[in-house]
């Protein structure tokens, strides 16, 4: 004989208790009522249709089940359990979960027909089967007659007709989910095993670190201390999120705050365990909410894990930076030195580890990354913003952190100028030894190598501001240049030197100017380092000037010419005609419109290394007083005495 009894609710209410969007805590629950009932073993089993949906779901435990008494009461009467007035389980082995009467209810969320099929001992110790209905159509459960039975005892949850979030629990989430919720109880209880889908549950597996910090011991009052746990958990549990759980007794977990730090790359659970929890377990949801007695627990804690993620984030960094070093893919190869480079050092280690997900682990590919951010970083931030948004793909949180690191300061600029100049200086390095050095100097070529290398973006040596027109062009074209840039027709005859041949030029170069003119043109004239400058290369210079002056398309009062003749060394003769009293070095002459010069290499590379220096002594970067700016960078930096030791 069967009986039917309503429990002492409405049956819409069922669809509340149950939270249907939430199947994953549902499923805990159900595993949480097998291991309140001493099972050493819960398996839940999740059968699938042929499209990838779920069709039914099974939980089975081999814990003491329910005799038919007990279960007429635990149905018929929604809360009011006997773990209410308990802190243990029937049989002392472990600290009980439940408290409330409400958790069976929760298999409601995974589907709307439920079937309970329990083995257990009756009050004479006789073995017992029973059999609980329920459906979400009523509030109505069908509770079979007992049935005598050959054991074991247990109990066995089917649930069919799925509900719509039901197919969650197929996805790679929800295992991972369970081993946090279940963590520290596995952990204390190494005989209990947890089954899900075929897959042992086994936080062991995934957990990479454990940290045991005591919270203050006034906020525990008289119920006890309480203690903060994280997990660490390795990268294979990628889908993790962080959560903060609250524990009684033992570890078991009673409610979860999700709300929580999520550094990148930081996978952890986090539980405080506190025995107050147990005793206001009914209420835990208010813990947040102005509990007198949960609240400040609650507040230690969240404090104390931002102290542990902050101190973590640290350490990983500073590992990581290290790392990148003890590989030889950093791209910085000394320490900083003034201001200036420690700052830009400093946004690009906290680029560089907020981005490490992207930089790759193969040192080759790193190096590349690396180096790639480092030239993005002086070279604009246009392109550094490219780069990570779509190469290294960080959050829009992480990339609005760094524009607004660029925005805010003129540390950016300062990196691109010092950047110039350290590049500059390296190139009259290089410069000086294919000048100087023996073997060097015997094979480089005026016209096919020197120059060449000079118009390649290198004219600022001759003097700031000036830009190519022309390369090794003939006169005839440094006319039509000439009167391109004034914005002129280009018209007319060839232009000839005196003897009536085409003159060629090295270089043409051009610039707006601050003085009277407004525009001025310099001829450079370039000899090979072996070829010492005599009158006669001057003369060939002159014939240029001549050329010039003598044909009046070149005669326009807004533009002012050079001509430079440039070369290793002057014999005494020119060296004595371009140092006269009240003139500058190198000024050969006068002659109508323009002026002849005549310059030497060692006098050209050490004016511009006189100027970069100055640049360079003077580019110094005062930091802000810019405490939003500091917390910004401080938040993706390892430590700065690190990142100064460079």
């Amino acid at each position: 004989m069967t009986v039917r009894f309503s429990v002492r609710v409405n049956s819409d209410q069922f669809d509340k208790l149950a939270r249907r969007t939430q199947p994953v805590p549902a499923v805990a629950e159900l595993i949480w009522n097998g291991l309140d009932a001493e099972a050493r073993h819960v398996r839940v089993e999740i059968e699938p249709n042929d499209l990838g949906g779920v069709v039914a779901i099974v939980v089975r435990d081999d814990g003491h089940g329910m005799s038919n008494s007990d279960a007429k009461r635990d149905f018929e009467f929604l809360g009011g359990s006997w773990k209410k007035t308990s802190v243990m389980t029937r049989g002392g082995l472990r600290v009980l979960h439940g408290k409330q009467g409400e958790g069976r209810f929760r298999a409601f969320a995974l589907g709307s027909e439920v079937t309970w099929d329990t083995t257990a001992r009756n009050v004479l110790g006789e073995l017992e089967r029973t059999t609980i209905l329920g459906s979400l159509a009523s509030s109505d459960f069908v509770l079979s007659d007992p049935e005598t039975s050959a054991g074991p005892t247990g109990t066995q949850v089917i649930i069919r007709e799925p509900r719509e979030y039901a197919g969650q629990l197929l996805g790679e989430m929800a295992p991972i989910q369970l081993v946090a919720t279940f963590a520290l109880y596995l952990l204390r209880y190494e005989d209990v095993t947890i089954t899900f889908d075929g897959t042992r549950l086994d936080p062991r597996t995934i957990l990479e670190r454990e940290e045991e910090i005591e919270l203050p011991e006034a906020v525990g009052g008289s119920r006890g201390p309480a203690l903060l746990r994280v997990l660490e958990w390795k990268a294979t549990a990628k889908s993790l999120r962080p959560a903060l759980f609250l524990c009684g007794d033992g570890g078991v977990v009673l409610y979860e705050l999700k709300d929580v730090d999520a550094p990148e790359g930081t996978r952890y659970s986090a539980y405080v365990v506190w025995p107050g929890f147990s005793a206001f377990a009914q209420d835990i949801a208010l813990a947040e909410l102005g509990h007198q007695e949960m609240g400040p627990v609650v507040e230690a804690a969240r404090l104390a894990l931002r102290e542990y993620l902050e101190e973590r984030r640290r350490d990983r960094r500073a590992e990581l930076i290290g790392r990148w070093k003890a590989q030889q893919v950093y791209p910085y190869a000394v320490a900083p030195k003034t201001a200036a480079e420690l700052q830009e050092r400093r946004l690009f280690d906290a680029v560089a580890v907020t981005a490490s997900s992207g930089v790759g682990k193969d040192p080759k590919t790193a190096k590349l990354s690396l180096r790639l951010l480092k030239e993005a970083l002086e070279s604009s931030p246009g392109s550094l913003h490219r780069v990570l948004r779509e190469v290294l793909v960080l959050t829009p949180e992480q990339l609005a952190d760094f524009d607004r690191l660029l925005e805010r300061t003129n540390l950016a600029s300062i990196i691109q100028v010092s950047k110039a100049v350290t590049d500059r200086l390296d190139f009259l390095s290089d410069l000086e030894s294919l000048l100087f050095d023996k073997g060097k100097r015997e094979r480089l070529l005026e016209r096919s190598q020197l120059h060449k290398i000079l118009e390649n973006s290198r004219t600022w040596v001759f003097g700031e501001d000036y830009a190519l027109a022309l390369s090794d062009k003939g006169l005839t074209k440094v006319l039509q240049a000439h009167q391109e840039i004034l914005g002129h027709d280009v018209t007319g005859e060839p232009v000839l030197g005196p003897d009536g041949k085409p003159l060629i030029v090295d270089l043409l170069l051009s610039r707006a100017a601050h003085g009277p003119t407004n525009r001025q043109h310099l001829v450079v004239e370039l000899k090979r380092p072996k070829v010492p400058l005599t009158m006669t290369e001057v003369s060939q210079l002159a014939k240029y000037g001549a050329a010039v002056a003598g044909d009046p398309r070149f005669l326009t009062p807004e533009v002012s010419w050079d001509f430079y003749l440039v070369g290793d060394e002057v014999d005494a003769t020119v060296s004595g005609l371009i140092h006269q009293p009240n003139n500058p070095p190198g000024l050969f002459g006068r002659p109508g419109n323009h002026r002849i010069w005549v310059r030497t290499w060692s006098e050209i590379l050490e004016e511009n290394r006189q100027r970069l220096h100055f640049y360079r002594d003077h580019l110094q970067y005062e930091e802000p007083e810019d405490e939003g700016l500091n917390e910004t960078l401080l938040r993706y930096l390892p430590d700065t005495d690190e990142v100064a030791k460079g």
